[in-house]
């Protein structure tokens, strides 16, 4: 064997240098960002980059990645100067540049970011909403919950938000300054990072067990495009669409719309515009139930006016035709009372008639009945006679029954030595059963 060999860290600065040479310029890298925000208060970011597969649901491969102290705020001031602000953090697709590096202390390789494209990653965001919204637009996802009525009064509200949040606090603000009675159900969220759309889901579905509820509010402050892009889920829309109640979203900025405002009822620019309708809209109520109550009445107090004029001359009109009418019917009052004296004798007469007719025809009814099932349990009795087993017994048939009294059906049910009793029409015979050899055998010592 050959007595030469590497050290470890010989051999890891070898492979760096490999490495090195292999890559002596920087490479763009695109993947999807992983741990990275375990990063928060450090100086120094590590996390990682990973490629999944086409479902989206394994990971492909991973690398990692560092951005140095003395990168990350130039990074960061390329993200907030891009058209839509965004931070960096788990879940989002990005394209880096990085020079590619081997770090001897652990063996690894890992890659240096130095630049980072934001235009990759806003255009990958709005691909992935464009394709989904289509998607959902033909399965009738985004118009279903628009179909929910919501009612002219809605106070009882189910609100989804981040308890204390600045959105939670314009949202009940509003309401409360507009003295309308309204009441809020809270449904606490968390309102980004990858437990916003299962948490948003949860609360909605909670909701849907709540009879008494006019509308759901699902609402946060403003936000990166990064930060409200959990609001752009397809699993959220799915839940609005499953919502049995109105939904109203009050997400972001004006600028902002995301997935679930087109799946939503209505969409509100703001948390504080989502109280301002609901307040709006019951106001608008009470205002219309204001003039519609003075018009009525207004229309009430006209109405009687006019009755009361027609109802005195009604009165005027009615206490001469029923003086008119009084004196006629005196006289066909009199006619009939003449005639009904007539009628109680011959309909008494009539109906004692029809009476005598009806219990003849019962009478015989019933005597046809009895003779019909005299004949029928007749038949009967004969069927039970040729069906008895003494019967049976008479034409020569008998039964064989075991000690227990159960009647032979086979010869598979007999073994030897087994005493029988046969059943014949006049008696019964006793006998025990033997092998047909031994039979054989006695007959022929008989001889």
């Amino acid at each position: 064997m050959s007595r030469e060999f590497f050290t470890v860290s010989q051999l890891n600065n070898l492979i760096r240098d490999v490495v090195t040479s292999g890559f002596p310029q920087a490479v763009w890298v695109c993947g999807e960002i992983q741990s990275y925000d375990r990063n928060k208060g450090k100086q120094h970011a590590f996390f990682e980059l990973v490629e999944r597969s086409s479902d989206a649901n394994d990971v492909k491969a991973r690398l990692g990645l560092v951005i140095w102290a003395n990168t990350r705020p130039r990074i960061e001031a390329v993200l907030r100067r891009a058209e839509n602000a965004f931070e960096l953090k788990d879940d989002i697709e990005v394209k880096f540049l990085c020079r590619v590096d081997f770090y001897p202390g652990f063996g690894q390789i890992r890659l240096i970011v130095e630049d980072i494209d934001p235009v990759y990653t806003l255009g990958k965001i709005a691909q992935d909403r464009q394709k989904l919204v289509a998607e959902l637009t033909k399965s009738g996802v985004l118009a279903k919950n628009k179909t929910q009525p919501l009612g002219p009064v809605p106070l009882e509200i189910g609100l989804i938000t981040a308890f204390d949040s600045a959105a939670y606090n314009d949202f009940v603000d509003e309401l409360v300054q507009s003295s309308c009675g309204f009441h809020v159900h809270l449904a606490r969220a968390v309102m980004q990072g990858k437990n916003c759309a299962p948490s948003v889901c949860a609360a909605l579905a909670a909701f849907n067990a709540m009879e008494r509820l006019d509308a759901v509010v699902i609402t946060r402050g403003g936000g990166s495009i990064a930060e409200l892009a959990c609001f752009d889920s397809k699993e959220i829309a799915l839940a609005i669409a499953a919502s049995k109640h109105p939904v109203i979203t009050g997400i972001g900025h004006e600028i902002n719309t995301s997935i679930a405002d087109l799946a939503a009822h209505t969409s509100a620019k703001t948390p504080t515009a989502a109280a301002q309708f609901l307040a709006g809209r019951v106001r608008a109520f009470a205002e219309n139930l204001d003039e519609t109550w003075q018009a009525l009445q207004g229309m009430a107090d006209e109405a009687l006016n006019a009755r009361r004029i027609c109802l005195k001359d009604a009165a005027i009109d009615l206490q001469t035709a029923l003086r008119h009418m009084m004196t006629g019917r005196k006289e066909h009052h009199a006619r009939l009372f003449e005639r009904l004296r007539s009628i109680p004798a011959k309909s008494v007469s009539d109906a004692r008639t029809g009476l005598q007719r009806s219990r003849d025809q019962l009478k015989k009814t019933i005597q046809l009945r009895l003779t019909a099932c005299v004949t029928k349990i007749g038949h009967c009795q004969k069927l039970i006679e040729m069906a008895s087993p003494k019967n049976v017994l008479k034409r020569g048939f008998s039964i064989t029954r075991a000690q227990n009294g159960r009647a032979l059906r086979s010869s598979a049910d007999v073994h030897p030595g087994q005493a029988l009793r046969t059943e014949l029409y006049d008696g019964f015979v006793g006998s025990v059963t033997v092998e047909e050899n031994d039979l054989r055998e006695k007959q022929d010592a008989g001889h």
